[in-house]
């Protein structure tokens, strides 16, 4: 890790991701591209988080859509990253969306 800021270094860097994630992957994708951006590798985001480097994979390729929710925000919050809620644009349902209500019995 010599070549990478030590951890509590890292944690004061932050990075800014302002595109909207709607699903798994999307969320997997913008940690990913943060990662890349500090520079950092899985397994170095991992042991900031407190997680395990098969988590982190997982999560950035969007194969654990059901993780913990404190699991993936403890690899934001090693990242630097918080997560805001926004509501989507009127009539712009995802895929996700429409698996969801099928699932889980939406409001249509």
């Amino acid at each position: 890790m010599s070549q990478h800021c030590d951890i509590a270094a890292c944690r004061n860097t932050v990075t800014r991701v302002t595109r909207p994630a709607q699903n798994a992957l999307e969320i997997g994708a913008a940690l990913r591209d943060a990662r890349a951006a500090k520079g950092w590798t899985q397994a170095h985001l991992a042991e900031a988080a407190g997680v395990s480097r098969q988590l982190v994979v997982g999560v950035e390729r969007g194969k654990r859509p059901g993780t913990e929710l404190s699991r993936v925000l403890s690899i934001a919050r090693a990242l630097g990253l918080g997560v805001a809620l926004t509501p989507l644009p009127a009539g712009d349902r995802t895929p996700m969306d429409a698996a969801l209500d099928a699932i889980i019995g939406g409001d249509e």
